[in-house]
């Protein structure tokens, strides 16, 4: 069975990424991964947690663990922010917490985010990402209002050249749990 590793950022949500996992694993059972929830705050290096195939990188707060694994990895919320910031791409604060299910747009037929056009996610944030890095391709935006109520795009979603995926939104909620399950599929054929 593949092991995928949960880093903790304080996140209530963690709970939901591991639920969203059985409910991969009940309808994939020949792709199952193991889930393992891991505090952040205890593992200054990802090789510390040991062997794994998928790694996850909840939201909520906390510095970012040193990446040190070339396995696939998928960045939510916070994780998204401080992975495209890592890579060179710009934070900006928006006017007002956004909260709730919001819609996002794919920006193409995407074999992770899915078909092109406008999806729900909940969403948990003050801070987005404005501008990408430079090695990322966007796959999602949306719009909003900045701090010093300017409209602004907000990156929604954003693929790594090593495969790795980081989205605002929680798709673990459950309005978008289909971007995990094509992540975990999409993973299995690495």
């Amino acid at each position: 069975m593949r092991r995928a590793v949960i880093f903790n950022y304080n996140s209530l949500f963690a709970k939901d990424i591991e639920r969203t996992i059985k409910n991969y694993n009940f309808l994939n059972p020949e792709r199952a991964l193991q889930a393992e929830i891991l505090e952040a705050g205890k593992y200054p290096i990802e090789s510390m947690a040991g062997q794994s195939d998928v790694i996850l990188h909840s939201g909520g707060d906390g510095n970012p663990i040193k990446e040190d694994i070339s396995v696939p990895k998928l960045y939510i919320c916070h994780s998204h922010q401080w992975k495209a910031k890592t890579e060179g791409g710009t934070i900006s604060r928006l006017k007002s917490y956004r909260k709730g299910i919001h819609l996002i747009n794919v920006l193409e037929d995407d074999d992770i985010m899915g078909k092109k056009g406008k999806i729900p996610i909940m969403q948990y944030h003050i801070l987005a990402v404005t501008h990408p890095p430079a090695r990322a391709k966007v796959l999602a935006l949306s719009r909003a209002i900045d701090e010093h109520g300017k409209e602004i795009q907000v990156i929604e979603a954003l693929r790594y050249p090593d495969g790795s995926l980081s989205i605002q939104g929680h798709a673990e909620e459950g309005t978008a749990s289909h971007i995990f399950y094509n992540f975990f599929n999409y993973t299995q054929a690495l």
